[in-house]
């Protein structure tokens, strides 16, 4: 089992790997169709994908993460996610 802190160092690797595989594919497919190669042609693009992402996100995500805490507004006590009223 993963320490709380353990998760949260895994968690932006981890996004990281299936967004730079999913978009990765998504533009080799659409460059060069469904053609013969193309597990090729993608498996050599992902780890290109994936050292610009993994740097961005590093970079990025404090940024979001304080925006977003300057957004977000405190329920009120006593309602729980969902409750009406």
């Amino acid at each position: 089992m993963l320490t709380p802190r353990q998760a949260q160092l895994a968690f932006t690797p981890l996004v990281v790997i299936a967004m730079s595989a999913i978009i990765s594919f998504a533009m080799t497919f659409l460059h060069h169709g469904l053609v013969p190669g193309l597990l090729q042609a993608w498996l050599r693009n992902w780890p290109v994908a994936f050292a610009v992402a993994l740097p961005a996100a590093w970079l990025i995500l404090p940024g979001v993460r304080a925006l977003l805490a300057r957004l977000t507004r405190v329920a009120p006590r006593g309602r729980g996610l969902g409750e009406l009223g």
